[in-house]
Parts: structure tokens; C-alpha cells; sequence
């Protein structure tokens, strides 16, 4: 059963942190639980699979395990000083690095340097956790032969996670001295799972139909589903054609303004367009583009005859385009102008 730890967006609210909250994946689960009450957990793994399947999440709750008052344990207290400071993110014995903005060699270096070091919380364990962990060898590779050097003689109290969703980026031999753990993406039946016990917790008046929609077109990927889950609550008709809408539209959560936007641009007026408009400009200008033309495509899927389709075919032929130059944002709005000319009659 899903508990919302926290506060915030439903990703960050409903992220598990114990192995018996996780839905799906069931024989990792066993594994990585059998592992940590065993005190046999590698202290060197590599987290694989599709984006957005809970690798990091899985990561998170390792660290969580080993430090916990309870542990080593896949079920932590989540109560005690350990868990509290790692879900909320201030622990000292926990570093997540972003391997894309770490490539640096000299950082990578001081980030394992620090390591062996105690804990500054007196933690038993410490853990690095190294999301994209793919970046780490490209440009400067000097960063991935850092952190094979450390590899090869890890310290007793020291775990690294390494978290990617293209393995073969890294050196052979980086794979080899790994446990690698394959995560895949949630079956339909486990997304639709999440997705109600989700909308009930957050007293949601949802529609079943929506949500098995929702579980079938985000590929078994639980971020994107609680991603149109907030979106769709927002939105609040409830109704399969918006849910279609939202999902296309390739608008993350954190930017339902934009979804918005693009609602205006097929039924508001020049004034209503121009004032939503300039309270989204600074935002990229691709962000914005590429949320059009989703929600514009979503639009095309569901358009009640082939004259609306092309016309809603048009206005997003109009966006498709980058833009680059010292003002994108000038030539994204007149772009949206003329995408407008398309519209009539839609």
C-alpha cells in the first residue's frame, strides 16, 4: 500500500521509501530485501531500465535501509533521526549526485575523496548515489576513470549506486566491477493500481475509465502517470478526450500554465491568448513550443472530423520548428500568431 510521505507535487508526495510500498517489479523487490536484511548488499550496483521506473526511488530506499535504527532493512521505520534526514534531503551520510553537471573530474574526485570520511550524523553507512551515471563518460572520461580507481577498493562502510538508462555508455569493465539490477517498466494492471490508490488517498472524485486510459497510454511508467494524475485533478472535467489532451501535450506537472495556454489557443479570444502569453514568456521558449504542438497533436488524435484534423495539423506544422536567436521568444509569439489564421472554424 502506497503513504504519501511528503508534501508537494504527487511524484515527490507518493515516492515509496520502503520496498513494500513499490508496486511492480516484484523480483527486484525480493532481491534487494533479501539483500539488505542479509547485510549482503554490493557495495557497488548499477541501476538499469527505462526512465522514470524507479531506479533512483530504489536507490533512495536502499540508503534509507542501511542506515535506518531498524537496519539493514528493505522496510525502514522512516521515523527515526537516519530516515527523516533522508527524506528530506539533508542527510550527511546520503550524496546524489547529477552526473550531468559533475562531469568535472576534479569534483568527481573531491565528491570520493570525502567519502571514506565518518559520517558528520554518525551514520554507520554512507551512500553515493549517481543519477545519470552514463554522462559520467563522456566529454572529460577522466571522471568514469576516477570513479573506477575508487571501484576497485571501496570501503567497508561506503556504497555507490550507479543510476542510468543507457548502460552501454559506460566502460566495460565500470559494468563489470557493478551488481547490475534490471528494472522494467509497470504493467498496466500496477499503473492502474497506483493510480487509484493515489486518487483515493488524495480524495480525487476520479473516473475509472480515465485512469485506466491513463495506465495504458504512459508506457509503464509510473512518474508520467502521477504527472497526468495532477494534471487531470487540475484540469477537473474528468473526462477521457482531456486526459488524451493533457498526456499529449508533453507539459510536465510543474508547468500546468502552459497546458492551459494551449487550451486558449483553440477556443479563447486574441486578448486572453496575449495575456496567458505574458504570464508564461519566461519560460523557454521550447518548453512552451513543445507543449503546443503536443497538445496540438493530442488535438489532431481527437478531432470529431478530417477538416478540423487538418486544421489543427496545421497549427502545429506552424510550431514545428527550434528557435534560436538572441530573442526566441519574439519569434515563438509571432509564430503563435500565425498558427492562429488556422483555427477558424476548428
Amino acid at each position: 500500500m502506497i503513504v504519501k510521505h511528503v508534501g508537494g507535487d504527487l511524484n515527490k508526495a507518493y515516492r515509496p521509501c520502503k520496498i513494500d510500498e513499490v508496486i511492480g517489479n516484484e523480483t527486484i523487490k525480493k532481491m534487494v530485501k533479501n539483500a539488505l536484511e542479509s547485510k549482503r548488499f554490493p557495495h557497488a550496483s548499477l541501476f538499469t531500465g527505462p526512465s522514470g521506473c524507479g531506479k533512483t526511488t530504489f536507490a533512495r530506499i536502499v540508503a534509507l535501509g542501511l542506515n535506518c535504527v531498524d537496519g539493514p532493512t528493505g522496510n525502514p521505520c522512516c521515523k527515526c533521526d537516519s530516515c527523516k534526514s533522508i527524506i528530506n534531503g539533508n542527510s550527511f551520510a546520503v550524496i546524489e549526485i547529477d552526473a550531468g553537471r559533475t562531469r568535472d573530474v576534479a569534483m568527481t574526485r573531491k565528491i570520493l575523496d570525502d567519502l571514506p570520511a565518518a559520517s558528520l550524523g554518525g551514520e554507520s553507512y554512507k551512500i553515493a548515489i549517481f543519477d545519470e551515471a552514463h554522462l559520467l563518460g563522456e566529454g572529460n572520461a577522466k571522471s568514469e576513470e576516477a570513479l573506477l580507481k575508487f571501484l576497485e577498493d571501496t570501503p567497508e562502510h561506503v556504497y555507490l549506486i550507479l543510476c542510468t538508462n543507457e548502460p552501454q555508455k559506460l566502460r566495460d569493465v565500470t559494468r563489470n566491477r557493478c551488481k547490475v539490477v534490471q528494472f522494467g517498466r509497470l504493467t498496466t494492471n500496477d499503473i492502474h493500481t497506483l493510480l487509484v490508490q493515489v486518487s483515493q488517498f488524495e480524495g480525487f472524485v476520479y473516473k475509472d475509465e480515465v485512469l485506466k486510459y491513463v495506465a495504458e497510454e504512459v508506457n509503464g511508467v509510473p512518474r508520467a502517470a502521477l504527472s497526468a494524475l495532477q494534471q487531470i485533478a487540475s484540469e477537473g472535467s474528468w473526462t477521457k478526450e482531456n486526459a488524451s489532451l493533457i498526456i499529449n501535450s508533453g507539459v510536465d506537472a510543474d508547468n500546468v500554465e502552459v497546458y492551459e495556454f494551449s487550451k486558449m489557443l483553440i477556443k479563447n479570444g486574441w486578448v486572453d491568448i496575449k495575456t496567458a502569453f505574458d504570464k508564461i514568456k519566461s519560460l523557454p521558449a521550447e518548453t512552451i513550443r513543445i507543449a503546443v504542438v503536443g497538445f496540438l497533436v493530442g488535438c489532431v488524435k481527437n478531432a470529431r472530423d478530417y477538416d478540423q484534423a487538418e486544421r489543427y495539423a496545421k497549427m502545429a506544422e506552424t510550431m514545428s520548428y527550434i528557435y534560436y536567436g538572441p530573442k526566441p521568444e519574439h519569434v515563438l509569439f509571432i509564430k503563435l500568431c500565425q498558427a492562429l489564421r488556422y483555427r477558424k472554424a476548428a
